[in-house]
């Protein structure tokens, strides 16, 4: 039975950024793309009003597609908070743990937020959205697209940036991977390695060249990652890599 790697997508983006993977992954992995409601197919559906809400419907997808095989989380930037916050709402409600967690593009639940950009400005968010990095460049160059894209961005971000971390009763029992871009001023002056709180295996903290978004840059060395990881047990608990 194929491991389902299920994918969330970062703040303002659609699960559809993880299909090209798709010829990358090993065979014994099955892509699961997790779509958010706002975008992409769900577009016509209502925004999230709290991180506790997305939670709740994001486990009422996931239902239909635990069938007993093995799971993992990927998620990115604001994805890899939703990934840890979903693994331990699958463990409550449905008695079922990851094998394991990517996260990717971001500090740890517990770290002090630094730069908060839901309250800014149209133009002044755009600049920030612009200097990350990331974004179709005719996204910004469309009035229509930059309508659409601006509203749903800019209530990811608050979900993001009003989520108020607590603590948990116990440990996600998987390994997790660190993945980060060696540039990225978005995790910038954060210990990543602290990710290792919220696991009780492994816990391996891998640098890629490049930004913020540097998963669409080096889109092979990443799914080359997650092959080996789910693939190829870890016995170390804690390491640091550069790809």
């Amino acid at each position: 039975m194929k491991c389902k790697l299920f994918c969330l997508p970062y703040a303002g983006g659609s699960a559809t950024i993880y299909t090209r993977w798709k010829r990358h992954l090993h065979d014994d992995i099955e892509l699961q793309p997790i779509e958010l409601a706002g975008r992409g197919r769900r577009l016509s559906e209502p925004h999230y009003g709290s991180m506790d809400e997305m939670i709740e419907d994001l486990c009422r997808c996931l239902d239909k597609h635990l069938d007993g095989s093995d799971f993992a989380f990927f998620g990115h930037s604001m994805g890899a908070l939703v990934a840890y916050e979903l693994a331990h709402a699958v463990k409550r409600s449905m008695a079922r743990e990851p094998v394991h967690l990517f996260v990717s593009g971001t500090y740890p639940p517990h770290a002090q937020k630094t730069n908060v950009l839901h309250t800014l400005s149209d133009a002044r968010l755009q600049q920030e959205i612009m200097r990350l990095g990331g974004t179709e460049e005719e996204v910004f160059e469309r009035e229509e697209l930059l309508r659409l894209f601006l509203p749903v961005l800019r209530r990811d971000l608050q979900l993001v940036e009003t989520y108020r971390f607590e603590d948990k009763p116990d440990l996600i029992h998987c390994d997790i991977s660190v993945l980060n871009g060696k540039e990225d001023t978005a995790t910038e002056g954060f210990d990543l390695s602290e990710w290792s709180r919220y696991g009780s295996r492994a816990c391996h903290t891998y640098e890629f060249a490049g930004g913020h978004f540097f998963i669409n840059e080096h889109t092979v060395q990443v799914v080359s990652l997650i092959n080996a990881a789910l693939r190829i047990p870890v016995l170390q608990m804690s390491t640091k890599k550069e790809l």
